[in-house]
Parts: C-alpha cells; structure tokens; sequence
C-alpha cells in the first residue's frame, strides 16, 4: 500500500484506460478488503477488482521495465487472492 506509482507506468493505458486509474480503482476495494477483520467486500467492490485485474493481467506482457511489470504483476497478483476468497455470485447478483 505504501509504494510509490512507478514512473515507467506514467502515461500508460490498457484498453483506454491509464493504469494509474485502475490502480486508483483497485485501491478502495483493496483497503476495505484488507481492513476489513473478516475480509468482506460488496459485489459490486469485487467487480471492479475483477475487471481492474483482468485489464492489468492484459497489459503485464507489454510492460518492460522492471519496476512498472514487478508493481502490476503485485496488484494482479492481490486481486486473484481476493477473488478467490470471492462468494460465487451469480452474472444476475452482479
């Protein structure tokens, strides 16, 4: 939670979208996860996490840089943890 945003991911998009937005959008889900005692989040909450990884793991084999690819292989990385402690919801309940 501490790290700075690598600079070598200034500036870069996925599908559109700059990283640092779906980095911004990771971390709300992400804190109420964590700081959660039992590791609740909403359906909705998990959705973006979902999404915001999707879109992250796409991206991950253009990265280069070292720095940029270690700090978005972490964030897809926290995001599957999460997912797979998911309740399985159903495409309606989303």
């Amino acid at each position: 939670m501490g790290l700075p945003f690598p600079d070598d991911l200034r500036g870069v998009e996925v599908y559109d979208q700059p990283v640092a937005y779906l980095d911004f959008c990771m971390a709300g889900p992400l804190t109420s996860y964590v700081g959660s005692q039992r590791g609740v989040l909403k359906a909705n909450q998990f959705r973006i996490v979902r999404e915001s990884a999707r879109d992250l793991r796409a991206l991950l084999p253009r990265l280069r840089r070292r720095e940029g690819r270690t700090y978005v292989a972490r964030l897809v990385r926290i995001a599957d943890l999460i997912l797979s402690d998911a309740p399985q919801m159903t495409s309606h309940a989303e």
